[in-house]
């Protein structure tokens, strides 16, 4: 392969050639297959690892590890999706891995996995996320890191990413998502998650979970006899305070006291996560040096995520997807005393699109409907429908551009909530202007 499409195209060849002999409402233990790509990627791993899973705010906290561990090593960090770029999603000591370096990763690693194509039923497939780790991996061994940080997909017991050797857990909160692959219920998805934390893990910090979740994550620790830490126990932030360019707030463990964080993130649950992401990192470097610790995290940059684009006239920007993430956005703007908006809402059909229109109703003077420029998803004038059964009003649009025009007529604060595919277009829209 000689250019970054080609690249981009061959993580996801294997899957879209099997993609037509699947069943759409199978779940993941019916369709992935791991097991393909388990030893390329533990021949791969080569250096410590941490895997970072939950239901949201995965993405942010894997980054905000990441950050702290580079006040003393060399640090890899693949998350996804990405928003404007593939390369997003691989990062040594905080910057984008480069076209070249893709390309060239990405034809390394080619030929072990089209042996296993070629041995392959038409309906199976070599997971996207396990090509992708493959490339992570490979570019931070040429990389020599000391240490990486991985984020999970929205699964453990079916995703690739567990098959790479990692020593260290962090779990975000678990909630009702992905229902259709994972489990129509909370343990369902719970038990599957869990399965990141392997005979290989020594330590697992996690968030605040509901009870019958937290029980699911203690006797899967137990028995693979690691260590446990748990928010609101072993670590939690308080003291949380509202800026107009971020959050002010301290971080308390079992080891110590971090008083005056500063990120330029907003919404409580950032400043949960950066008390997990904080937990985490003490049990790998005991003697964080919190100077460059309180600046790496006052530098932090992440697109997406409760993202203030425009201050005047007021555009917020999130990645909401469902009723939880929508619930935090609210909060958020009831913090920054934000009373009556125009909610853009670009979510598709089949996720949670009701939930968060329900959650930002009364705080919305106008509800505009839209969709993303993504051909994959699926966006119909039916969710104004769904809406209306529920006593709400909206406006349907058949792309972002008019929403955005229809949301300045209103001269109202703005928030957009969306897919991630959504945001992509937000920024390309952005860029361009």
């Amino acid at each position: 392969m000689q250019t970054k499409d080609e690249a981009e195209s061959y993580i996801y060849q294997s899957y879209l050639k099997a993609e037509k002999y699947l069943n759409f409402s199978d779940k993941d233990a019916l369709k992935r297959h791991p097991e393909y790509t388990k030893d390329i990627l533990q021949k791969l791993s080569k250096k410590p690892a941490i895997t970072v899973t939950g239901s949201k705010g995965k993405g942010s906290v894997a980054y905000m590890i990441a950050e702290i561990l580079q006040t003393e090593w060399n640090v890899g960090l693949m998350t996804s999706p990405h928003i404007s770029d593939f390369c997003e999603r691989f990062r040594f000591n905080g910057k984008q891995m480069s076209d070249k370096d893709f390309v060239n990763c990405a034809e390394k690693i080619k030929s072990q996995f089209d042996k296993i194509e070629k041995a392959l039923l038409p309906s199976e497939y070599i997971s996207p996320i396990g090509l992708q780790a493959a490339v992570a991996l490979k570019y931070f061994n040429d990389k020599h890191t000391d240490i990486n940080v991985i984020e999970h997909g929205k699964g453990a017991k079916y995703d690739d990413v567990t098959n790479i050797i990692h020593q260290y857990v962090a779990i975000n909160t678990i909630f009702l998502e992905h229902t259709r692959e994972l489990g129509k219920t909370l343990p369902e998805i719970a038990s599957d998650k869990i399965h990141t934390i392997t005979d290989d893990v020594k330590i697992v910090a996690s968030a605040e979970q509901n009870p019958e979740v937290m029980n699911i994550i203690h006797k899967q620790a137990n028995e693979k006899k690691c260590k446990l830490l748990e928010y609101g126990k072993d670590f939690w932030a308080k003291n949380i305070k509202f800026s107009k360019s971020g959050m002010v707030f301290d971080v308390v463990t079992s080891q110590n006291k971090y008083t005056d964080i500063k990120i330029p993130l907003f919404g409580i649950h950032q400043a949960k996560n950066c008390a997990l992401a904080i937990a985490v990192c003490e049990q790998i470097l005991p003697d964080i040096n919190i100077l460059k610790m309180k600046q790496k995290l006052s530098a932090l940059e992440w697109p997406g995520r409760q993202e203030i684009i425009s201050s005047d006239p007021f555009i917020m920007l999130d990645a909401s997807i469902n009723r939880v993430n929508a619930e935090s956005v609210k909060e958020t703007l009831k913090n920054m005393d934000f009373s009556k908006v125009a909610t853009i809402i670009g979510i598709p059909d089949d996720k949670d699109f009701l939930g968060v229109a329900e959650v930002m109703a009364d705080i919305s003077e106008k509800i505009i409907l839209t969709k993303s420029s993504n051909p994959h998803y699926i966006f119909t004038e039916k969710q104004i429908d769904k809406l209306e059964q529920k006593g709400m009003k909206a406006i349907y649009t058949n792309s972002l551009s008019e929403a955005l025009n229809l949301a300045r007529a209103y001269h109202l604060p703005t928030v957009i909530l969306g897919t991630t595919s959504l945001i992509s277009d937000v920024k390309n829209i952005k860029l361009s202007s």
